[in-house]
């Protein structure tokens, strides 16, 4: 079976805190889920606000060159980050090139495979009864037709900003003196780094989906193998002229999908077939990518 061992392991460490009383046994803490915490305002920032007396810049237009700096300096940071993991993915170009091949998955007629996605031990509860599966399998985007295989890039750099050009705002609305300047360059430096979370989460984003969509259509051929869901039809009609009295079309080729792919629900249809214990998971070597492409 071909597993997407993609995830993020996030494990939080609460420290216990329990009593003994006289006589009793200490009771089992039961974990849950955090409580979200948040920073709370202080004496000190409460009693000393930002004003006009201690910044010299009127509020309004505090707020202006704020929201305009964090802008830039958003873009800025985005677009510094991008090129940074651009230059990291060209260096496993080779690498990347191999371990997503979408080029051997397109059918003779042009499609590329739908892609199937499987979930284990799965369960869902209602007040008065539980329903568990052992497995799942779900068509999770359906075939279409390409006309050019995809290939990785067409995945992890959907999103970002391929051109680091970062366009500044018009000069009324840059700092005029050095209060104003030093106002901007705080909400500058705010969005620089907000601006490079930006690029890495996208690209985290991106590599999760090419990781899905590239083993959900080798689950796909799997269980076409095995008789679990049916072929893509395509249905192809040619001409030798169509057209009119302006224009007319030579070798007029259509094709259009007649039945898409489609679990077969009855399990005495299906053919068992034999596996080598020494396959590979394709995604369970692609799971170290999004660590890698980050210098």
């Amino acid at each position: 079976m071909i597993r997407t061992a993609v995830a993020i392991a996030v494990v939080v460490v609460f420290p216990a805190l329990a009593g003994r009383s006289s006589g009793a046994e200490p009771a089992q803490a039961v974990q849950g889920p955090a409580i979200p915490v948040s920073a709370a305002p202080t004496l000190e920032s409460l009693s000393n606000p930002a004003s006009k007396a201690k910044t010299g810049v009127p509020d309004l237009r505090a707020q202006m060159l704020h929201d305009a700096a964090h802008t830039v300096g958003f873009r800025g940071g985005m677009a510094a980050r991008t090129q940074e993991l651009l230059r990291a993915l060209n260096r496993r170009a080779d690498t990347l090139a191999v371990m997503f091949q979408f080029s051997p998955l397109v059918s003779p007629s042009g499609t590329i495979p739908p892609v199937i996605v499987a979930a284990k031990d799965v369960a869902t509860f209602t007040p008065d009864q539980v329903r568990t599966a052992n497995q799942v399998y779900k068509i999770e985007r359906e075939e279409r037709f390409v006309s050019v295989p995809p290939s990785w890039r067409d995945y992890v750099v959907t999103g970002l900003p391929i051109k680091p050009d970062v366009e500044l705002p018009e000069l009324p609305a840059r700092p005029q003196n050095d209060q104003e300047d030093t106002l901007w360059k705080a909400g500058v430096a705010d969005g620089w780094q907000e601006g490079r979370r930006q690029a890495d989460a996208i690209l985290e984003v991106n590599f999760h989906r090419i990781v899905r969509d590239y083993a959900g259509m080798m689950t796909y051929a799997k269980l076409l193998q095995q008789g679990m869901i049916s072929t893509t039809r395509v249905a192809e009609t040619q001409q030798t002229v169509t057209g009119d009295a302006r224009q007319i079309v030579l070798g007029d080729t259509l094709r259009r999908v007649t039945a898409k792919a489609g679990f077969e629900t009855d399990p005495r249809r299906w053919r068992p077939t034999m596996r080598s214990a020494a396959a590979s998971s394709p995604g369970s070597a692609a799971s170290a990518v999004p660590r890698a492409a980050a210098p």
